[in-house]
């Protein structure tokens, strides 16, 4: 019998698998479809920082980078937050979940392909889920629901038109994109990644489906019918992603981890680097749950690591969802007049809301709260 089976080989199982084989166990990755990486999950924007946190060679998945970004109120009010370093990267997804496979692989962990795991195949000393944001492994093991999510399109424009390909373009309306945004990511001089998402609570029913604003999106909006007016699209795709975390994730024996866990920025849907840090941390952990046969020391770890930034991510969420495009406009009256630009151009950090704010507090101590929902709902990746 294996030491620990992994449930989902994207880069979240990957990353624990990795680990727990570093230690020595016997692991095994179960992973549905036939190539590792084989459909495009995102949107691939993904903070350097947050990257090199991961401890994984991204260099080679490489798109592009990004300096900073061009924001637009729902008025098309615009706002330059542009740094003087490298913020983060469009990656090849694809290469990249290849990668964490590979080093998973070379740990000793056990990778099987079109393995669709079934309730009888759970049969080892430690069950790791990392089998999405509709986890089957929560659903056998009783786990509580996730309700909140942000449902997305998306695809890639070729012959797009391209005015700064270090320049991520976001989009802020309620209306438009009701609780999310939209966003057009240079791959290179000549193709863009145009998507956007809306929020969505499975508990209630909805009129209008994700590609219904998708398509008023790449068609009519001012500025993205322009980039795309002669444009080809490729890589339609639809996704999910979870804007909660589950009040559970670790039960028995058997964790979660990723968007199985619902470790996702709630503010942006960015997973990668908090589900990818709270896997290594559940592989790392792994010898000592199996010993003492009690998996609560999981659950406590990544919660008093990156509790915090999640839970701020969260009421970030809400709030923003809670305004008019109106309220959105005033603040970015607000945010200009209080030089926002250059203050997020120097402070912003994609992943921790918790560091806007401490170098808000010192900087604008009266207009902090104020600045910190500002730059926290600013979705960077």
């Amino acid at each position: 019998m294996d030491d620990v089976r992994v449930i989902g080989g994207g880069p979240t199982g990957c990353l624990a698998a990795m680990e727990a084989a570093k230690r020595n166990l016997n692991v095994t990755i179960f992973e549905e479809h036939g190539s590792i990486g084989s459909r495009l999950k995102c949107s691939g924007l993904i903070s350097k920082k947050g990257l090199d946190m991961l401890g994984v060679d991204y260099k080679k998945s490489i798109l592009n980078e990004f300096r900073g970004t061009r924001i637009y109120s729902p008025s098309l009010n615009e706002m330059n937050v542009i740094a003087k370093d490298i913020k983060a990267f469009a990656i090849d997804r694809v290469r990249f979940d290849k990668t964490c496979a590979d080093d998973a692989e070379e740990q000793g962990a056990k990778i099987f392909l079109k393995k669709r795991a079934r309730r009888t195949d759970l049969k080892s000393n430690l069950i790791i889920g990392a089998d999405g944001a509709l986890s089957q492994v929560a659903a056998w093991f009783g786990f509580p629901k996730i309700n909140e999510f942000a449902f997305c399109y998306q695809a890639d424009f070729q012959n797009a038109a391209i005015e700064d390909k270090n320049l991520v373009s976001i989009f802020l309306s309620n209306m438009l994109f009701p609780g999310f945004f939209g966003w057009a990511i240079p791959l290179n001089e000549s193709e863009a990644r145009v998507g956007l998402g809306v929020f969505r609570d499975v508990r209630h029913g909805y009129d209008r489906s994700v590609k219904h604003y998708f398509d008023i999106f790449t068609k009519k909006h001012p500025v993205v019918s322009k980039i795309l007016k002669k444009s080809k699209s490729k890589n339609r795709l639809s996704a999910i992603i979870p804007l909660s975390t589950r009040d559970k994730t670790a039960s028995g024996n058997v964790l979660l981890v990723g968007d199985a866990a619902g470790q996702v920025k709630a503010t942006t849907g960015g997973g990668i680097v908090f589900g990818g840090n709270c896997a290594k941390l559940a592989g790392s952990l792994a010898p000592r749950i199996i010993e003492k046969e009690d998996s609560s020391e999981y659950e406590r770890s990544w919660k008093k690591r990156f509790g915090d930034d999640l839970m701020l991510h969260k009421k970030l969420r809400e709030l923003y969802n809670s305004l008019t495009d109106r309220q959105i406009d005033s603040y970015f009256t607000i945010a200009k007049k209080f030089g926002m630009e250059k203050f997020l151009a120097e402070h912003g950090d994609m992943d921790s809301p918790m560091a806007i704010l401490d170098s808000a507090k010192s900087k604008f101590p009266l207009q902090a709260f104020r600045i910190r929902t500002f730059a926290s709902i600013i979705p960077l990746g």
